[in-house]
């Protein structure tokens, strides 16, 4: 079958049954729900839910060079370093976009002149109901990062095109940075950002060392 835009916006019924729900876990992060259920299969089960409090937010920031500013941390629950954009989550009643500016600031200093939404995720869809708001963020000013006390934050420039290559080869592999390279490329090669930016980004140079 070939899919047409009438057929994404289909919603098929919901092949789950309810009984009963409890609470198992929370934090001031996340709280885990179990859910007694009757599967599509007509078989009694269990399904744990992980509610994420804070939604995600990223910031992709480029630059009139056409260069991304990555952000490298070690990432505790995976034990290894991850280069990054700067990325943060929403305070219930916050604005995605007031996060992304604010996370944007305190990891690396920056503040955006132009500030976009490129796209909507959700993350662990099978495991979590934790969503992702992405942006793109030009005409860039320098300032001073204010990191929280619990980041050790490294910082570095990378062409974009060098970042869009490590996503693919598997050297930057957080899930809404690479999100947002692939969107930030397919703005840029339809004529959805300023063409003096886009042209920028699009052009090859040499990748360097990192990530």
């Amino acid at each position: 079958m070939t899919a047409s835009g009438d057929d994404l916006d289909w919603a098929g019924a919901n092949p789950w049954r309810i009984k009963a729900k409890r609470e198992a876990f929370a934090n001031d992060w996340f709280r885990v729900d179990i859910h007694d259920v009757v599967n599509p299969a007509g078989k009694d089960g269990a399904y744990g839910v992980i509610r994420i409090r804070r939604t995600a937010v990223g910031v992709l920031p480029i630059d009139a060079q056409g260069r991304v500013r990555l952000v490298g941390q070690w990432r505790f629950p995976l034990a290894r370093y991850s280069w990054e954009m700067p990325e943060g989550g929403a305070e219930p009643g916050e604005a995605p976009e007031a996060c992304a500016r604010r996370e944007l600031q305190e990891e690396t200093g920056l503040a955006a002149g132009a500030l976009i939404e490129i796209a909507r995720l959700d993350l662990s869809n099978s495991l979590t109901d934790e969503t992702a708001v992405l942006y793109l963020a030009y005409d860039l000013e320098d300032g001073a990062a204010a990191p929280e006390e619990t980041e050790v934050l490294a910082g570095a420039w990378a062409p974009f095109r060098a970042c869009l290559d490590w996503a693919a080869a598997g050297k930057i592999t957080d899930a809404m940075t690479v999100a947002a390279l692939w969107r930030a490329y397919h703005m840029a090669s339809e004529g959805l950002l300023p063409a003096a930016l886009a042209a920028a980004m699009l052009e090859r140079s040499p990748s360097g060392g990192r990530p």
